[in-house]
């Protein structure tokens, strides 16, 4: 959560385990750094591992523990609780027959329709998303609902001559570098 831009941002970790959140937060801070944003100052609950204290050392980020069980102190906590409520509002608009064990490939547009929903609180005529990313082209980029049953398009090359066009599969988000894909 980076409360200037008021963007959001999800990132899977396959475990708690102090050497997957410091990775996480790595890619975190280098997006951020790519957008023009530096964080300052970081708020955490009460747990912090020493691999992270050293990067916030390093890269001269203050930070402070809030107590234990005071989720209302950290404006992290607040976003934390947004964005799962976004990503399970999400997934269970999904098709029944969506594999849920493809949750992972629905972040990165949870992400995004969450972010395009928040505004930004250094220029508020800016949603969080365009604040970091530029304008979202809903033209160049289309959204749907996610986990939508799709008839995915087969290249000649990838199929006989007399089968089927296309074959069943799911909408997991958009593909921000293709055009209309």
């Amino acid at each position: 959560y980076d409360y200037d831009s008021n963007l959001i941002w999800g990132v899977p970790m396959p475990s708690r385990s102090a050497a997957q959140i410091v990775k996480a937060y790595k890619q975190i801070y280098k997006m951020l750094q790519s957008k023009g944003l530096k964080p300052k100052l970081q708020r955490l609950d009460n747990e912090c591992a020493k691999e992270l204290k050293d990067f916030f050392d390093e890269k001269s980020i203050e930070f402070q523990l809030t107590p234990a069980g005071k989720h209302s102190r950290n404006l992290a906590e607040k976003a934390v609780q947004i964005w799962k409520d976004h990503f399970i509002s999400g997934l269970s608009s999904t098709h029944p027959d969506f594999p849920v064990n493809q949750w992972c490939k629905l972040i990165e547009q949870a992400n995004i329709t969450l972010c395009l929903l928040r505004p930004s609180r250094i220029n508020p005529k800016l949603s969080a998303y365009e604040q970091c990313f530029g304008i979202f082209d809903y033209r160049k980029t289309p959204l749907a609902p996610p986990g939508m049953k799709v008839v995915v398009h087969e290249k000649p090359k990838q199929r006989n001559s007399w089968d089927f066009h296309g074959i069943d599969g799911w909408y997991i988000g958009p593909s921000i570098e293709h055009y209309i894909c």
